[in-house]
């Protein structure tokens, strides 16, 4: 299946990018195994594709106890609605891999086609590596794995399975009337999740040295971070997770935080920083440090490194607000070729005659 427009990816933009998916004649759907929050890197892909998205999940509820319930029940209703949607295409979020595991036995009785988006934890975290042999396995017959780095898709590609490199996309932000905040000459938001990858105590001890600086901190950090958030000093706000404020809270400060302890992840919450041309201090990670190359500071995550970068970022903000538009003016062209080459990859694969996979 040939693309009748070959846009230069300088002067496309996302309706752009929908449009010419749209020239392939499919019906396609991206599918998230779980709830609308966090990163939005599924629905800001699915948004310049022009496809629909939907969430399904029973319970955000986790473990052994809760998995087969809500597995099964997430199981019938991904069926329930490819059988009536009927999309020739599916976009499937990674992990869990039971949602492409449904999707890849829904191909075999309609034909649909199918790509995982496979996000770092679905091949890094240890709570996912029994499921390495299944994700091989639907990996070979998917159209391809989408991952967000270099260094991932070498790891898959010596299970010799089609891998494709895109980033996060470039953010449609919503219009957003800044969020009024506490006075002082600065203030900073960390953005996370509260997961224990993230050195949310060492920041707030960075705070305690810094008491005229405010820090906001997102995420639901209580339930691994009790005593740091019950003794936090005044200047440490804690916002639980947020969804309507969360980009009028961006806009109003001054730079982001936006920090792990895992090499191979691409933050999401750094690339809303980047969108929303905030100043970004983010992990010296090889991932991190060369796609976030300007307008950033890159910095160890020991409390001693992290108070020199906010330091740093209050001295020479100018430097780095310059800095972070000029990164926004470099990536967005980078990414719209890509999500073409991904478009034609589908095209191509549609149009191919059925081969039969490799074990």
């Amino acid at each position: 299946m040939e693309l009748r427009s070959q846009k230069n990816p300088q002067n496309m933009n996302k309706p752009e990018l929908a449009a010419l998916f749209a020239e392939l004649d499919l019906k396609g759907l991206f599918l998230v195994w779980g709830p609308r929050r966090g990163s939005q890197r599924s629905e800001q892909i699915a948004r310049a594709l022009g496809i629909e998205i939907e969430y399904l999940y029973l319970t955000t509820k986790q473990g052994l106890l809760y998995a087969p319930f809500k597995y099964l029940y997430q199981g019938l209703a991904t069926w329930v609605l490819l059988a009536r949607r009927r999309p020739q295409v599916v976009i499937i979020q990674d992990p869990p891999i039971i949602g492409p595991l449904f999707v890849y036995l829904f191909s075999l009785l309609f034909g649909t086609k199918f790509i995982i988006d496979s996000h770092t934890e679905a091949i890094e975290d240890a709570e996912w590596q029994w499921s390495i042999p299944l994700h091989r396995f639907l990996s070979k017959r998917a159209i391809t794995t989408i991952v967000t780095n270099e260094p991932l898709k070498q790891k898959l590609d010596s299970w010799q399975v089609n891998t494709f490199v895109l980033p996060d996309p470039p953010m449609v932000l919503p219009a957003a009337t800044a969020l009024p905040l506490q006075s002082g000459p600065m203030n900073m938001v960390m953005i996370c999740m509260g997961d224990l990858d993230e050195p949310v105590a060492e920041m707030v001890q960075v705070a305690q040295t810094l008491p005229d600086i405010n820090f906001y901190i997102t995420g639901n950090c209580e339930p691994n971070f009790p005593e740091v958030v019950k003794t936090a000093p005044a200047n440490v706000h804690f916002t639980g997770y947020i969804k309507e404020d969360f980009f009028p809270l961006l806009k109003a400060v001054d730079a982001v935080i936006c920090l792990t302890t895992c090499s191979y992840t691409f933050l999401s919450g750094a690339n809303e920083a980047l969108w929303m041309g905030k100043p970004l201090i983010t992990s010296d990670s090889p991932i991190l440090r060369s796609y976030f190359t300007q307008g950033t500071i890159h910095t160890g995550n020991s409390t001693e490194k992290l108070r020199e970068a906010v330091l740093q970022m209050s001295q020479d903000l100018p430097q780095f607000q310059t800095g972070i538009l000029e990164l926004q003016r470099q990536r967005r062209p980078e990414w719209h070729q890509k999500a073409q080459a991904l478009i034609q990859l589908i095209g191509r694969s549609i149009s191919a005659k059925p081969a039969t996979a490799p074990a």
